[in-house]
């Protein structure tokens, strides 16, 4: 709380990158231009690469590329609050949300 911060106008520049480094006054964030990021199950984002991808089989010990299958989801105001709640209770969220096999409801 010491430290003086400045904030940048959502409408300067239109680069998407409203953080400001206090030290040098110029923007900085996460995501740096068009990249794509793998989100794992524990939600640790980092840049995809073939290095980073071949890491990621090799620490989950896949051997076998055709048990892989990809899932495209979209994330709306739903989606978003069963991950935050599931963030603040679980280490598998991405599977606990997307993945888990809901009963079906009783006509009760």
């Amino acid at each position: 709380m010491t430290k003086k911060m400045y904030w940048a106008r959502s409408g300067s520049g239109g680069s998407g990158q409203a953080a400001v480094s206090a030290a040098t006054g110029r923007a900085k964030g996460f995501v740096q231009g068009v990249v794509t990021y793998t989100v794992t199950d524990n939600l640790t984002v980092t840049p995809m690469s073939a290095i980073s991808s071949i890491t990621l089989l090799s620490t989950f010990r896949v051997r076998d590329l055709s048990a892989l299958q990809e899932k495209i989801v979209r994330i709306g105001y739903k989606e978003g609050l069963a991950i935050l709640k599931a963030s603040l209770q679980s280490k598998t969220v991405l599977t606990d949300v997307f993945l888990a096999h809901r009963a079906p409801r009783s006509a009760a």
